[in-house]
């Protein structure tokens, strides 16, 4: 892991962290997934990322949620739930580009 990235995911999931799901992402689906439960695999993956203890398989997820929340993005609307799709891209972006993370997985 990169500190530099380790530090700007730690500041937007804190940022994250403090939200409340937004009412206009409930009940909504993106290839036959609940964006809920694509936010709720994230987030242990974030959290792990965050704890130092991300493995291979976590970014196989990571990867997986980021590409389905970015093909919701231009489904939503402007508002508090394309705010909250975009800044769980951007931090899985940033742990998907770490130049660390292919270290850590050897």
């Amino acid at each position: 892991m990169t500190w530099s990235v380790h530090d700007d995911v730690s500041v937007l999931w804190a940022e994250h962290r403090g939200l409340t799901f937004p009412d206009d992402l409930r009940w909504l689906e993106i290839h036959g997934e609940p964006v809920a439960l694509l936010d709720a695999s994230l987030a242990g993956c974030i959290s792990g990322y965050v704890d130092g203890r991300l493995n291979g398989h976590d970014l196989v997820v990571v990867d997986k949620c980021a590409r389905d929340l970015r093909d919701l993005l231009p489904k939503l609307r402007a508002g508090e739930g394309h705010e909250y799709v975009v800044r769980l891209v951007r931090i899985a972006d940033l742990i998907l580009n770490d130049p660390g993370q292919a270290r850590d997985r050897d």
